[in-house]
């Protein structure tokens, strides 16, 4: 049995009441397929997030030396199994993350602007309100734009070379994309995924919300903000620290070239080497 119009239609919802879902039980059932595509966003949203910060410390090893970057690129490969580097496991490990990147990508495609219309209204909004949470969102629509040119051929690159996991071949790799090209990559990738992070706290609720008051603005001293801000250090440390990972790759890779030795791998000297055999 349905509400009758006389009763459904009799009280004009106040913010409080829409922000809540006040009266959503008599609306119409959307298709549950949009919620599982939401929870799939947000999942693989999460995966790669977490990433970021392994990536960053992994690659980050390097500015410490080759010797553990080497080490460490070996342990990635299952050296440890039986002395021998198996590309597949770098294959298989980057192919879960080209797997997300796809589903993460075709979920939030969904909510893209699909007409110069809908980006100039978007544009327009956003300078509008002037809410911080609005203007991250956007940000992330921007770097989500320039990551679909930048990702693919990242871990392509990777997928059809796995032997090319070696701190020599990197920086020449680096060397050669040049320093702008990877610097873009790099603030559009940690911007994007500290910012998701953020969304994702925020969509999943784990804030407090008083109902009665700033129901539609969250901007007061609360957790939210100082996540928001934590979340923006964060991204610039991030930043901070991929930009010395690619000098010292950038550098690594002109050396490399500089020798003419450009296809050469790096051998870790046996006293550093941690899967060396014992004598």
């Amino acid at each position: 049995m349905t509400t009758p119009d006389s009763i459904k239609y009799a009280h004009t919802p106040s913010a409080t009441d829409n922000v809540w879902g006040v009266g959503l039980k008599d609306a119409k059932r959307q298709s549950k397929c949009t919620a599982r595509l939401d929870v799939a966003q947000s999942v693989t949203g999460l995966i790669l997030g977490i990433f970021l910060f392994c990536h960053m410390g992994f690659t980050g090893s390097v500015n410490f030396g080759k010797d553990l970057f080497a080490n460490l690129i070996a342990t990635s490969g299952g050296v440890w199994l039986d002395g021998a580097d198996h590309a597949w496991m770098h294959v298989l490990f980057v192919g879960f993350i080209f797997l997300c990147v796809i589903i993460h990508m075709f979920c939030a495609l969904r909510r893209f602007p699909t007409s110069y219309k809908k980006l100039h209204d978007l544009h327009s909004h956003v300078k509008l309100v002037h809410h911080e949470d609005t203007t991250l969102w956007y940000v992330q629509l921007i770097t989500a734009f320039a990551l679909f040119f930048l990702v693919f051929p990242h871990l392509m690159t990777m997928l059809t070379n796995p032997h090319g996991f070696d701190p020599n071949l990197i920086g020449v790799h680096t060397y050669h994309n040049g320093l702008l090209y990877t610097f873009i990559f790099l603030v559009c990738t940690e911007l994007h995924g500290m910012i998701g992070l953020y969304r994702l706290a925020v969509k999943w609720d784990i804030f407090a919300k008083n109902p009665d008051s700033k129901i539609m603005d969250q901007r007061a001293a609360t957790d939210r903000t100082g996540l928001r801000k934590g979340m923006l250090v964060v991204a610039l440390l991030m930043i901070v620290g991929g930009s010395i990972t690619m000098w010292t790759n950038y550098s690594i890779g002109a050396d490399q070239v500089a020798k003419n030795a450009e296809a050469e791998r790096y051998v870790v000297p046996a006293e550093a080497n941690w899967y060396a055999p014992a004598k």
